[in-house]
């Protein structure tokens, strides 16, 4: 048995042994827009690569491009990482819009399918315009000076770059290619592979690649992250903070529904962890909170629906507001915000309407609300016995001049005398 264990531990050190000495490159996902959640995606993965002493890393671009700052966060990473980053704008059809021409040029290699395109960097305002004249001509600077400089430092076209974003340029593999813009057109990993043996990389890490052998493997982005990715969408946090503004206030209109606030909180924390995350404006703050307390107002003190309305106005248009993303490709949809926000406001107006309502209407407790219920005999009066009012059963007679009646009876209450109900046949109310 000890020869046999023997045997097999040499074994499996033998198939082990060329396991440990192969070289490794991650093929990461990155087929989404550029966003906080994608960003820290990014970071983790370069981060367990550098520590896995993995030899490369192949970053699988598609993207229509997103925020500047989560842009600006990845291309940090990626030159601070050890090893080569190569970007690979993949699969056939894929691009790499806005944002994703500056994470292209940050590579140490810049690479794209056949059949795919990159540009279109030009930045945009809050509500996907053109930025206005002196903030715009700011900003575009800004934007064309780094695409410049991320493609100047790593030998490629910097004039091209900086059109991508002064000229919003688009151009496909092949001419990019031919302009100098990327390095290589690969029709595959494996492919792209045996074109990065020997290549000559340029910029920080300047060296020669030796990918012969290498084994990829692939790095999807994992679950965590695929959500975080869903609640940091501008319209999912706007929805989600306006059912969490929804259902707290009919828990607060009516106390002990239960569902209602504890469905709201749970959206509202989500919608604010995510709006968190995104660069809110003061504006669309503002109009939010003050288009929620005119809908409550109106409920208080009825100002003709004025105020209601103004409300719900309010709220629809502070989701057009609410995120200055500055690109179209991760802003908020203006025909759901508004729908959403008109049928949450108008949900909100309706429900604190309702609420107040049944507040002022005068109470209605005790014995009182049983003069004139129908009900029917449990138990024959003769002349005490029981009747089923209102859900219960209650200790009865009839009244003067009614000496028995049988179970079965229907009954009308005439009145309370402590505990015991005076009825009468329903067929003698006429008479009576």
């Amino acid at each position: 048995m000890s020869a046999l264990a023997i045997t097999a531990g040499a074994l499996a050190l033998v198939v082990g042994a060329p396991a440990q000495g192969t070289k490794t490159a991650w093929s990461v996902e990155l087929q989404s827009s550029i966003n906080p959640a994608t960003a820290q995606w990014i970071t983790s993965a370069l981060g367990d690569a550098a520590e896995e002493d993995v030899e490369l890393v192949i970053i699988r671009l598609d993207t229509p491009g997103g925020l500047d700052e989560s842009m600006r966060e990845m291309i940090r990473e990626i030159i601070a990482a050890p090893m080569p980053v190569v970007v690979y704008v993949s699969p056939d059809g894929a691009r790499a819009a806005s944002a994703g021409l500056f994470i292209t040029e940050a590579a140490d290699v810049a690479t794209m399918a056949p059949q795919t395109n990159i540009g279109s960097a030009s930045p945009v305002s809050v509500t996907g315009d053109d930025v206005g004249e002196v903030l715009g001509r700011k900003i575009e600077n800004d934007a064309a000076a780094y695409a410049r400089a991320l493609a100047k430092a790593h030998g490629r076209n910097a004039e091209l770059a900086e059109l991508m974003v002064t000229e919003a340029e688009n151009v496909t593999a092949t001419e990019a290619l031919d302009a100098g813009l990327v390095d290589l057109i690969a029709t595959g990993e494996d492919d792209l592979l045996a074109q990065l043996d020997g290549f000559e990389v340029q910029g920080p890490k300047a060296q020669t690649l030796d990918t012969e052998g290498i084994a990829i493997e692939a790095r999807d982005m994992p679950l965590q992250y695929d959500l975080l990715d869903v609640i940091v969408n501008p319209t999912v946090a706007y929805l989600l903070l306006l059912v969490g503004l929804v259902g707290i206030a009919i828990e607060i209109f009516s106390p002990g529904l239960i569902v209602p606030g504890a469905l709201g909180t749970v959206c509202f924390l989500l919608g604010a962890y995510g709006s968190s995350q995104l660069p809110v404006t003061l504006a669309g703050v503002a109009l939010l909170v003050v288009g929620v307390a005119m809908i409550i107002a109106e409920a208080h003190i009825a100002a003709g629906g004025v105020l209601g309305a103004a409300g719900v106005v309010a709220v629809a248009v502070s989701g057009l507001l609410l995120y200055d993303t500055e690109s179209e490709a991760f802003g908020i949809s203006a025909p759901v915000a508004i729908a959403a926000g008109l049928f949450a406001g108008g949900l909100l107006a309706f429900a604190a309407k309702k609420v107040i309502e049944a507040r002022r209407n005068p109470v209605r407790t005790g014995w009182e609300e049983l003069i004139g219920a129908a009900g029917e005999v449990r138990q024959g009066l003769g002349p005490v016995g029981q009747v089923f009012v209102e859900g219960a059963l209650w200790r009865a007679e009839p009244v003067d001049g009614i000496e028995q009646l049988p179970a079965g009876a229907r009954v009308r209450v005439e009145s309370v005398d402590g505990l015991t109900l005076r009825v009468r046949p329903v067929e003698q109310e006429g008479a009576s």
